[in-house]
């Protein structure tokens, strides 16, 4: 049932997971805010996606891609059919060899890279990094002799181009003072997907991070930018439709296993989501 509806395909370039490529097809796809842990570029071969990126929402379309940086919280919503390549890269290691020398530190930098945010001069490298990204696909449908040389060669010919053009060196005065609301949002996120099943409000989790009612929800929505409950309606929802697609239990059922207690809501929210209804994706499968 799951290789009819999604397939993936992964090349590690690097020892230890430090560079993945990843193909992905699917008829539909959300994936609830989360906290990134490395820097990801996302190009979309066919359809169109959205994304919330540290609560500001994004288009992507057809033939362009976005850099998600690292420790940036990122929603990312597609209902139609897609194709679209992830590149992954570990923070550190791009920090490491971006080092002027051996010698030297490795310098704090941020990446921002989207359409929206492009400059005149920036325009035709990014237009060249697509064209880039488009070579990645017959390599992967062919796998010629040496594809994986080459696919190697244009992922660190992407990343070079990503930091001499889309990169901000940032300086002492540049980084913020503390990373308590970071690394409390991470840890809420962590929290909220443990526990998604379970009867959560605003107040029990607001408690269990020694938090007031109204500070949690200022900071959730600032940070993730949708409401707690909101948030809490979305995970349950995406956990529940990965059991849809694999599965034969039903629909009710699924429901009171993902904390979903009221039907008419979730109807509502799902095909918002995901285009269509329950029994539509069953259909499809």
């Amino acid at each position: 049932m799951a290789d009819a509806f999604t397939r993936i395909h992964k090349q590690f370039l690097a020892q230890n997971e430090l560079i993945s490529v990843e193909f992905l097809t699917d008829r539909g796809s959300y994936h609830a805010a989360q906290f990134s842990k490395r820097l990801e570029m996302i190009y979309l071969l066919n359809g169109n996606a959205g994304l919330i990126l540290d609560g500001t929402e994004m288009k992507l379309i057809q033939g362009e891609f976005v850099v998600v940086d690292a420790r940036r919280i990122c929603e990312f919503q597609c209902k139609e059919s897609f194709m679209q390549i992830r590149i992954s890269v570990d923070r550190s290691f791009l920090a490491e060899k971006l080092r002027a020398n051996a010698g030297a530190k490795p310098s704090a930098r941020m990446y921002v890279c989207s359409r929206e945010d492009l400059t005149r001069e920036q325009l035709p490298v990014f237009l060249k990094m697509c064209d880039l990204f488009k070579e990645l696909v017959p390599l992967y449908i062919n796998e010629p002799e040496g594809y994986r040389l080459r696919t190697e060669s244009i992922v660190l010919e992407l990343l070079y181009l990503l930091a001499g053009h889309f990169s901000i060196p940032l300086v002492k005065e540049d980084l913020p003072e503390g990373e308590a609301e970071p690394l409390r949002i991470q840890e809420i996120l962590a929290y909220i997907e443990a526990h998604y099943a379970e009867p959560l409000t605003l107040e029990t989790v607001s408690a269990e991070f020694g938090l007031s009612r109204e500070y949690f929800s200022r900071l959730f929505h600032k940070s993730v930018g949708i409401t707690f409950l909101q948030h809490l309606n979305r995970v349950r929802i995406a956990h529940l439709y990965d059991d849809l697609v694999h599965t034969d239990d039903g629909i009710m059922n699924l429901c009171e296993r993902h904390g979903l207690t009221n039907y008419k809501l979730f109807s509502r929210l799902f095909k918002e989501i995901y285009g269509c209804t329950p029994r539509e994706i069953r259909r499809r499968i």
